[in-house]
């Protein structure tokens, strides 16, 4: 019975090799069979949720060599994650049919999302930690494959050797993580399994007080820095923007369902060794994101590219989700559930959001400049309502799901804040959610408003309504989904506590939305109607050039460090490869001489025999006079 969940993330590995078979001979059916994997793959998380409201877990491993061991453990909060990766991933599949129908490597495309949607699926489920990095790594190689996927386009090229790179750092910091816990738990009595997801999370207690909490927060804070950087947060969020090179459906995925959110939900996953650890573990993991949850915003307020304004968007919102599990540690266990509850709609919103601005990159021919649209909602009234839900919804404006999700990591981080007496996390998350509603409203002003500033939003249409059906879904779940915050609160945690901050607190999220919009139509108004120049302005400068953030990596990190110590440690090891080479020339030669010896001549022997037994006794003779 067990074994049938290893299908969740076999079945869409099926699809990958099947996928570029079929779309090679038959183009036109690519994407079907991916889709209907990733479907039956929903249904068993589907069966797997069922089950798990009456058991704790779903355990089922081997051993793989040694003492690690391979297999898969689904809990409430995997299944929960399980069931939004597959979900959301079926809905961007089925709309990529439309939007990629015309590339000629849409087959390419959906093989290579398979593979991609297997190892989230796979790292979600797995039971080891060693098998949740190698699906990780498979993640970021195929992050490098579909943001790429146009690699004839330069920067799409460069952007995916960007983002490749910049998750290296995080991999690293990962897998010394990994090594710091093995090297400690490996030569512990009565541990079979040291790196084992069921061990780690039911015995923090006990593995803190065997190697020491200083210890443990060093393991978990090296964990910590590869969340950081596969779920984009500062300082390591510089390859997501850049990112937006691939497909739109690309990036929908990476946002929404897999890449971005697999960092939050390893440091979910592992909360229990952070909560055991040295308290400055959490402190760490709360203020990188409340700090980025507004960094992030402020960035998205001063873009005109409609994709790396959503590529902002959910680098703050993670920032939110990572700053709940943060504050988890003074309030509780409450803290990951309203991480992950913010987690599954953010997926559903951020989905809509990308596939709405697909929809208008097909109609306007790729044009990603929100200044050169306007007035698409008389061209496109249909996609102008979808992502007006989704714009609601990111902005968290009641009732849609966002002012459930994002409300409660408020709240929780006033609670925080009166019972820990650092302010600092609620103030960083209050004042984002004024950048988060400028920056979204902003562009939607931009994008629907007004009139069409040139020809191609003057030509703009929306799509057959068929096409949109899986915007439709998501955007009935992002005003809907609000009704399940206890349930699923609860599922998560049974002993859920949702603290409720006085009137007076409790309203300023919305009152400071509502703030954002109206700072999001003056900007828009003074915009379109040329009123002001701000290009000059020092402030505009520094954030429109990513507080120089780029600029630090690229021009000095990169080329002034990394390059030249990369040049000096290649130049030592091609002479080092060098000498080696030479001293085997040297034996080379030396051997050549000897094998003139072997002639096949016996008088040849004979002579060389001769010779050597005169030298011996001579040495003898020596060695007597010697005595």
């Amino acid at each position: 019975m067990v074994s049938i969940y290893y299908l969740i993330f076999i079945l869409p590995l099926i699809a990958f090799p099947v996928e570029y078979l079929i779309g090679h001979y038959k183009r036109r059916y690519a994407g079907i069979f991916s889709s209907i994997m990733i479907l039956l793959s929903l249904i068993i998380v589907i069966d797997g949720y069922l089950y798990l409201l009456h058991h704790a877990y779903i355990y089922s491993h081997y051993t793989w060599f040694y003492n690690i061991d391979f297999g898969i453990y689904i809990d409430h909060l995997t299944v929960i994650m399980a069931m939004m990766v597959s979900f959301i991933s079926l809905m961007i599949n089925i709309f990529a049919m439309f939007y990629m129908k015309n590339d000629p490597r849409r087959h390419i495309y959906f093989a290579e999302t398979s593979l991609f949607i297997t190892a989230m699926l796979g790292l979600v489920v797995s039971s080891n930690l060693v098998l949740f990095f190698l699906f990780w790594e498979i993640v970021g190689l195929c992050s490098y494959l579909l943001i790429g996927f146009w690699f004839f386009k330069p920067n799409a090229a460069s952007a995916a050797k960007k983002a490749f790179l910049v998750t290296r750092v995080g991999d690293l910091l990962f897998i010394i993580g990994m090594g710091v816990l093995y090297t400690k738990l490996v030569n512990i009595k009565g541990i079979t399994s040291p790196l084992s997801i069921p061990y780690l999370i039911n015995n923090a207690h006990a593995i803190s007080t065997a190697i020491g909490p200083s210890t443990l927060a060093l393991a978990t804070l090296l964990i910590f820095g590869g969340a950081v950087a596969k779920s984009a947060q500062f300082p390591l969020h510089v390859w997501i923007p850049d990112a937006m090179e691939g497909p739109t459906t690309v990036s929908a995925l990476i946002h929404a369902a897999t890449m971005v959110t697999a960092g939050v939900y390893l440091v979910a996953r592992l909360f229990p060794l952070f909560e055991y650890a040295s308290a400055y573990s959490l402190y760490v993991v709360t203020f990188i994101g409340a700090f980025t949850a507004i960094y992030a915003g402020i960035l998205g307020l001063v873009m005109n590219d409609i994709k790396r304004i959503l590529a902002y968007s959910t680098i703050s919102q993670l920032g939110y989700m990572m700053a709940s599990i943060g504050i988890a540690g003074i309030i509780g266990y409450s803290g990951v559930s309203f991480a992950m509850y913010h987690l599954v709609v953010h997926a559903v919103f951020k989905a809509l959001l990308f596939m709405a601005a697909a929809v208008i990159l097909l109609s306007l021919l790729e044009l990603r400049n929100i200044k050169d649209m306007g007035g698409l909602f008389k061209k496109m009234p249909v996609t102008a309502i979808l992502m007006l839900i989704g714009a609601i919804t990111l902005a968290a404006i009641p009732p849609t799901a966002g002012y459930f999700s994002k409300g409660q990591i408020i709240s929780g981080a006033y609670e925080y804040y009166t019972m820990s007496g650092n302010i600092i996390p609620w103030l960083l998350l209050i004042f984002g959610e004024i950048f988060t509603a400028a920056y979204v409203f902003r562009m939607y002003f931009l994008v629907f408003l007004g009139k069409p500033r040139s020809e191609l939003a003057e030509k703009a249409k929306d799509p057959k309504l068929i096409y949109l059906t899986p915007l439709i879904v998501l955007a009935f779940l992002s005003l809907t989904l609000g009704i399940i915050q206890k349930p699923f609160y609860k599922f998560i945690d049974p002993s859920v506590y949702t603290y409720t901050p006085p009137l007076f607190i409790d309203i300023i999220p919305v009152i400071f939305s509502f703030m954002g919009i109206g700072i999001a139509y003056v900007i828009y108004y003074y915009t379109v109607n040329n009123k002001i120049d701000i290009h000059k302005n020092i402030v505009y400068r520094v954030v429109k050039n990513k507080f120089y953030l780029d600029t630090l990596y690229t021009d000095y990190i990169a080329e002034r460090i990394i390059l030249p110590l990369s040049y000096i440690i290649g130049s030592n090891d091609r002479k080092y490869d060098n000498a080696v080479d030479e001293g085997g020339m040297e034996f080379s030669k030396f051997g050549t001489l000897l094998r003139k010896i072997e002639t096949g001549s016996i008088e040849y022997y004979v002579t060389f025999l001769i010779i050597g037994m005169t030298v011996l006794f001579i040495i003898i003779e020596l060695l007597g006079v010697i005595k």
